[in-house]
Protein backbone atom coordinates (compact mmCIF):
# COMPACT_ATOMS: atom_id res chain seq x y z
CA UNK A 1 0.00 0.00 0.00
CA UNK A 2 1.35 3.37 -0.87
CA UNK A 3 2.07 5.73 1.65
CA UNK A 4 -0.14 8.96 2.09
CA UNK A 5 1.85 12.37 2.22
CA UNK A 6 -0.20 15.59 3.65
CA UNK A 7 1.24 18.92 3.08
CA UNK A 8 0.05 22.24 3.78
CA UNK A 9 0.29 25.84 1.89
CA UNK A 10 -0.97 29.05 4.13
CA UNK A 11 -3.10 30.81 1.22
CA UNK A 12 -6.34 29.62 -0.77
CA UNK A 13 -6.07 27.56 -3.75
CA UNK A 14 -6.15 30.52 -6.06
CA UNK A 15 -3.21 32.19 -4.56
CA UNK A 16 -1.48 28.69 -4.72
CA UNK A 17 -1.97 28.64 -8.80
CA UNK A 18 -1.63 32.23 -9.07
CA UNK A 19 2.16 32.07 -8.13
CA UNK A 20 2.93 29.89 -11.44
CA UNK A 21 3.05 31.82 -14.94
CA UNK A 22 0.63 29.27 -16.92
CA UNK A 23 1.17 30.62 -20.28
CA UNK A 24 4.42 29.79 -19.92
CA UNK A 25 3.78 26.66 -19.81
CA UNK A 26 2.06 24.26 -22.42
CA UNK A 27 -1.25 22.87 -22.69
CA UNK A 28 -3.17 20.07 -24.72
CA UNK A 29 -7.33 19.21 -25.14
CA UNK A 30 -7.25 18.08 -21.54
CA UNK A 31 -4.65 19.65 -19.13
CA UNK A 32 -2.32 22.58 -18.84
CA UNK A 33 1.66 21.64 -18.23
CA UNK A 34 3.60 23.89 -16.16
CA UNK A 35 7.71 22.68 -15.58
CA UNK A 36 9.90 23.63 -12.48
CA UNK A 37 12.99 22.87 -12.81
CA UNK A 38 13.04 18.63 -13.06
CA UNK A 39 9.26 18.71 -12.29
CA UNK A 40 6.31 18.85 -13.94
CA UNK A 41 2.34 20.41 -12.37
CA UNK A 42 -0.43 19.58 -14.77
CA UNK A 43 -3.55 21.07 -14.23
CA UNK A 44 -6.78 19.20 -15.17
CA UNK A 45 -9.98 21.38 -14.00
CA UNK A 46 -9.45 22.09 -10.76
CA UNK A 47 -7.02 19.04 -9.90
CA UNK A 48 -3.26 19.34 -9.85
CA UNK A 49 -1.36 16.57 -10.28
CA UNK A 50 2.73 17.27 -9.44
CA UNK A 51 5.16 15.05 -11.90
CA UNK A 52 8.45 13.89 -9.18
CA UNK A 53 10.00 11.22 -11.17
CA UNK A 54 10.05 9.93 -14.90
CA UNK A 55 9.15 6.19 -15.13
CA UNK A 56 10.23 5.48 -18.75
CA UNK A 57 10.18 7.24 -22.08
CA UNK A 58 5.84 6.21 -21.66
CA UNK A 59 5.73 7.00 -17.90
CA UNK A 60 6.20 8.62 -14.51
CA UNK A 61 5.57 9.02 -10.77
CA UNK A 62 3.13 11.40 -10.18
CA UNK A 63 1.45 12.64 -6.39
CA UNK A 64 -2.13 12.57 -7.29
CA UNK A 65 -3.64 14.43 -4.26
CA UNK A 66 -6.76 15.81 -3.05
CA UNK A 67 -6.98 19.45 -2.02
CA UNK A 68 -8.69 20.15 0.84
CA UNK A 69 -9.98 24.49 1.72
CA UNK A 70 -9.91 26.00 4.53
CA UNK A 71 -10.39 29.35 5.51
CA UNK A 72 -6.52 30.69 5.82
CA UNK A 73 -4.60 27.64 4.07
CA UNK A 74 -4.97 24.63 2.09
CA UNK A 75 -3.74 21.01 2.33
CA UNK A 76 -2.66 18.76 -0.42
CA UNK A 77 -3.48 14.91 0.69
CA UNK A 78 -2.77 11.83 -1.56
CA UNK A 79 -0.23 9.62 -2.78
CA UNK A 80 2.51 8.65 -5.09
CA UNK A 81 1.30 7.06 -8.44
CA UNK A 82 2.83 5.48 -11.44
CA UNK A 83 0.91 6.78 -14.00
CA UNK A 84 1.50 5.11 -17.83
CA UNK A 85 1.03 7.62 -21.00
CA UNK A 86 0.48 4.81 -23.23
CA UNK A 87 -3.13 3.15 -23.24
CA UNK A 88 -2.62 1.31 -26.36
CA UNK A 89 -2.18 -2.65 -25.41
CA UNK A 90 -0.40 -3.17 -28.70
CA UNK A 91 2.27 -0.40 -27.57
CA UNK A 92 2.69 -1.84 -24.21
CA UNK A 93 2.98 -5.28 -25.32
CA UNK A 94 5.56 -4.03 -27.65
CA UNK A 95 7.27 -1.80 -24.97
CA UNK A 96 7.78 -5.23 -22.94
CA UNK A 97 8.88 -7.66 -25.28
CA UNK A 98 11.69 -4.68 -26.41
CA UNK A 99 12.48 -4.18 -22.63
CA UNK A 100 13.03 -8.33 -22.13
CA UNK A 101 15.18 -8.51 -25.91
CA UNK A 102 17.37 -5.33 -24.35
CA UNK A 103 17.82 -6.91 -20.87
CA UNK A 104 18.80 -10.26 -22.28
CA UNK A 105 21.38 -8.29 -24.63
CA UNK A 106 22.53 -6.14 -21.60
CA UNK A 107 22.63 -8.92 -18.70
CA UNK A 108 26.53 -9.11 -19.04
CA UNK A 109 26.62 -5.53 -18.24
CA UNK A 110 24.47 -5.80 -15.34
CA UNK A 111 26.17 -8.83 -14.06
CA UNK A 112 29.74 -6.82 -14.19
CA UNK A 113 28.06 -4.18 -12.60
CA UNK A 114 26.47 -5.76 -9.58
CA UNK A 115 29.89 -7.58 -9.21
CA UNK A 116 31.48 -3.90 -9.00
CA UNK A 117 28.94 -3.44 -6.43
CA UNK A 118 29.48 -6.11 -4.35
CA UNK A 119 33.63 -4.89 -4.17
CA UNK A 120 32.67 -1.98 -2.83
CA UNK A 121 30.28 -3.29 -0.38
CA UNK A 122 33.44 -5.65 0.91
CA UNK A 123 35.47 -2.50 0.69
CA UNK A 124 33.08 -0.87 2.72
CA UNK A 125 33.09 2.34 -0.13
CA UNK A 126 29.38 3.62 0.12
CA UNK A 127 27.40 3.38 -3.72
CA UNK A 128 25.75 6.66 -4.27
CA UNK A 129 21.94 6.18 -4.60
CA UNK A 130 21.02 9.35 -5.15
CA UNK A 131 17.10 10.68 -4.18
CA UNK A 132 14.46 8.85 -4.02
CA UNK A 133 11.19 9.49 -5.62
CA UNK A 134 9.43 10.54 -1.84
CA UNK A 135 12.60 12.98 -1.34
CA UNK A 136 11.93 14.23 -4.98
CA UNK A 137 8.24 15.30 -3.35
CA UNK A 138 9.51 16.94 -0.58
CA UNK A 139 12.03 18.74 -2.44
CA UNK A 140 8.99 19.73 -4.95
CA UNK A 141 6.41 20.63 -2.32
CA UNK A 142 8.61 22.53 0.53
CA UNK A 143 11.49 23.63 -1.45
CA UNK A 144 9.82 24.89 -5.10
CA UNK A 145 6.32 25.56 -4.05
CA UNK A 146 6.36 26.98 -0.23
CA UNK A 147 4.32 24.18 1.10
CA UNK A 148 5.43 22.88 4.49
CA UNK A 149 5.06 18.69 5.03
CA UNK A 150 1.72 18.15 7.85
Amino acid sequence: MAKKYVFRFEGTKDMFLDQFNWSNGYFDDMARYKHINDYILKLIGTEIHFGVERGGHSGGYWYVPTIIEFDDHIEFEGKIKYVSSNDNIFIRICDKLWEGILFIILLPIIGVYKLYEFVRILLKKPIDKGQSTEDKLFDLMINHLGCTKV
